[in-house]
């Protein structure tokens, strides 16, 4: 087999598991693009496999879309690395025990006993205490 080199035509099938959204993405941008089509998804395929090859070699990752009607607030919420790990876990214990509920070990939040907010006292030791009657609280009345 020749190897491949810039310029070489491939060809290949989607394959019968495409997304819908994959396919309707790639008929939109057909439609778009007419003949400039195929070098924008040679640059999308390059991007793709440069990808996998360089940042994801070793990673274990699965791909979800997120659903339509999101707020940006919950969006970003979804892409926090303390969610991803929350999410993780929670797939983890469904595919490894699946007619277990699933746990959530979290403390409650306390709410203060008091409406007032507590009074923090500052505490110091002798020798601030000396340092700074010597040089900030040594008032000489040189004005008389």
């Amino acid at each position: 087999m020749e190897p491949f080199k810039p310029g070489k035509t491939i060809s290949f099938r989607l394959p019968a598991d495409t997304p819908l959204y994959v396919s309707s993405y790639l008929s939109e941008r057909k439609e778009e693009l007419g003949r400039k089509f195929s070098s924008d998804m040679a640059h999308i395929f390059v991007s793709a496999l440069s990808h996998k090859i360089l940042n994801n070699e070793d990673q274990k990752q699965l791909s979800i879309p997120l659903p339509d009607g999101l707020t940006l607030e919950q969006e970003n919420w979804l892409k926090s690395p303390h969610t991803k790990s929350l999410i993780s876990q929670m797939l983890y214990q469904i595919i490894t025990k699946p007619g277990v509920p699933y746990e959530i070990h979290s403390e409650p939040t306390r709410l203060p006993s008091t409406t007032e907010p507590e009074k923090v006292t500052f505490q110091t030791n002798d020798m601030i205490q000396s340092f700074a009657q010597k040089t900030f609280l040594d008032f000489d009345d040189d004005d008389d």
